[in-house]
């Protein structure tokens, strides 16, 4: 899967003239540049007015179509956002759909973004409209695997000079979240400007206040210390961070232990699989001993909730990211408490 990019859809908009475009992907980091992207191009091409909308299942097309079709008396060129969270529309919003496509103006500039797109939604007219009229724009999610041929690419562009193993570190630490490994290069950017960045210095920078605390956060977790576990959470939410930094956390050692749970090691020690996750020193002890209280189950489970977490926090999904966070930490909290007093 290949990762958007911006360089392509600027060097597009320079050479041909579109007015129509169909954005198709979850990934955050790729929405928000491409709608920049599209926002500024707009902008410099006197698309004077914005008219957005959210497609729910409460929408009102009519309203829509209405507002639309009504022009001002000194007409400008205006820029129309569509975003449909849940990729579909029932048989009447569809069929409006239509037929607002089928009369759009030339003089107007439309975007209309939706997640992955399920079998029964690409055999539906709108989409099938839509996709011969518009440019189309993939907002996928990448493998984490490819993640640091991406933090490579990403580094040049911001004249980031970063070592192999740094590399490995951030990939390992953003387990794929695109958003949080742009803030990571984004601040190693101003902290170390043109010279070589070692791994020393991106651990450094990775475990500053708020991401040792999200840290120390995992540490209570799995060695069921409920009262630290609350009294953590309870201050990084006042500190103003985001749920991501204590899923990144969480996933770093939740991942590997499920790969204990499952694979076979066929002789590799456990130590030296979880070293090679960049877990040890008095993680590797905790994490040890968290391996006896939590099954497989546990974890999987577990592991499918932060990436629910996850989504809530870009916005992909509808949720309060923090309350999820704390029933998983504090969930997680119990059952290693349990398990210790057995």
């Amino acid at each position: 899967m290949v990762a958007f990019d911006s360089e392509a859809l600027n060097k597009e908009l320079q050479k041909n003239q579109r007015s129509k475009f169909l954005l198709i992907g979850d990934e955050a980091l790729s929405r928000k540049e491409a709608f920049d992207i599209l926002r500024q191009f707009a902008k410099e091409h006197s698309y004077l007015e914005k008219l957005s909308f959210t497609i729910d299942r409460y929408f009102k097309w009519d309203q829509c179509a209405s507002s639309l079709s009504s022009q001002g008396l000194f007409s400008q060129k205006r820029i129309i956002e569509i975003v449909i969270p849940s990729g579909k529309i029932n048989e009447e919003g569809g069929e409006f759909f239509y037929e607002i496509l089928q009369n759009f103006s030339q003089d107007d500039l439309l975007i209309v973004q939706l997640p992955q797109t399920e079998k029964e939604t690409k055999q539906q007219k709108w989409l099938k409209n839509l996709e011969k009229i518009a440019y189309t724009i993939r907002l996928d999610e990448i493998k984490p695997a490819e993640i640091p041929s991406w933090l490579k690419k990403r580094a040049l562009l911001l004249a980031i000079i970063l070592e192999d193993e740094s590399i490995q570190l951030i990939s390992q630490f953003v387990h794929g979240n695109m958003l949080a490994a742009d803030q990571e290069l984004n601040k190693l950017a101003l902290l170390f400007p043109n010279q070589p960045i070692s791994y020393e210095k991106v651990s450094q920078s990775i475990s500053n206040v708020s991401r040792y605390d999200a840290f120390e956060l995992t540490e209570y977790v799995l060695i069921g210390d409920q009262m630290k576990t609350l009294s953590t959470l309870n201050f990084l939410k006042e500190e103003g961070q985001n749920p991501i930094s204590i899923t990144s956390s969480l996933s770093w050692v939740l991942k590997p232990m499920l790969e204990i749970k499952e694979l076979d090691f066929r002789g590799q020690s456990l130590e030296s699989h979880l070293t090679k996750s960049r877990i040890f020193g008095d993680k590797l002890i905790y994490v040890k001993k968290a391996l006896s209280f939590f099954s497989a189950k546990h974890l999987r489970a577990a592991i499918q909730k932060l990436s629910e977490i996850d989504k809530i926090s870009k916005g992909v999904s509808h949720g309060d990211a923090w309350l999820e966070t704390d029933r998983l930490c504090l969930g997680l909290a119990k059952i290693a408490s349990r398990s210790r007093k057995i």
